[in-house]
């Protein structure tokens, strides 16, 4: 059964986005199909992500994805470069690649994922590049400075800071927490502001996924 019901979600959704001044061209809106299309086949075959949560893409991890593009949105600049921590299946590196022009860096381990990214950089013609290696060892070796970092359900924020700490000092971490993220604080995040920014009201009454979620930004003070 090809999942129609997807498709009804991603057309609300993107009435949606519409109301938070999030307006996608008809070539993007045709992007975001065939990347929907090609994770509901990749996921049967090859779990890119899990067969439970095939009927939760647009829902969830697209609707999460564009909730990053509505803080970034009005203070990227045209040269700035994003750097996605762990994106997986791309949420929210595609979804960023797709919305904007800027170069979109993504991070993943997973081999499997990571030629699914690739697969989907090169079908939708995408100004990203994807590289299959752990966080760490990127972010050791890498002399490139990113002006934005995202990462979504990667690891807990001491975790996120450790591995961004090199590039923290010019770029800006986004997150997406649950309320009770301060429980994931080690206390060696001295040198870091962590702000944390309610999740605005539309956005819940939307999708119950926003229900105990925070938006998180860190940076060096």
């Amino acid at each position: 059964m090809f999942h129609v019901k997807q498709f009804d979600e991603l057309s609300n959704l993107n009435t949606f986005l519409k109301t938070e001044s999030i307006i996608l061209s008809e070539q993007q809106i045709v992007k975001l199909k065939i990347y929907l299309t090609k994770l509901i086949q990749f996921a049967a075959k090859h779990r890119i992500i899990s067969i439970n949560d095939i009927d939760n893409i647009v829902s969830r991890h697209f609707l999460s994805s564009f909730y990053f593009v509505k803080n970034i949105k009005d203070i990227i600049k045209e040269s700035d470069e994003i750097l996605d921590l762990g994106s997986g299946a791309g949420f929210p590196g595609i979804i960023l690649s797709i919305y904007f022009p800027n170069k979109v860096t993504m991070v993943d381990s997973n081999r499997k994922k990571s030629l699914f990214l690739s697969r989907i950089q090169k079908d939708l013609s995408l100004n990203c590049k994807v590289i299959n290696e752990r966080i760490e060892i990127f972010v050791s070796k890498s002399n490139r400075q990113f002006n934005l970092i995202t990462a979504r359900a990667l690891a807990s924020i001491s975790e996120l800071i450790d591995l961004t700490s090199p590039l923290l000092n010019k770029s800006a971490l986004h997150t997406i927490k649950g309320l009770n993220f301060r429980e994931e604080l080690s206390g060696n995040e001295t040198g870091y502001l962590i702000v944390e920014h309610t999740v605005t009201d539309i956005w819940k009454e939307f999708s119950n996924y926003f229900s105990n979620k925070v938006y998180i930004i860190i940076s060096s003070k």
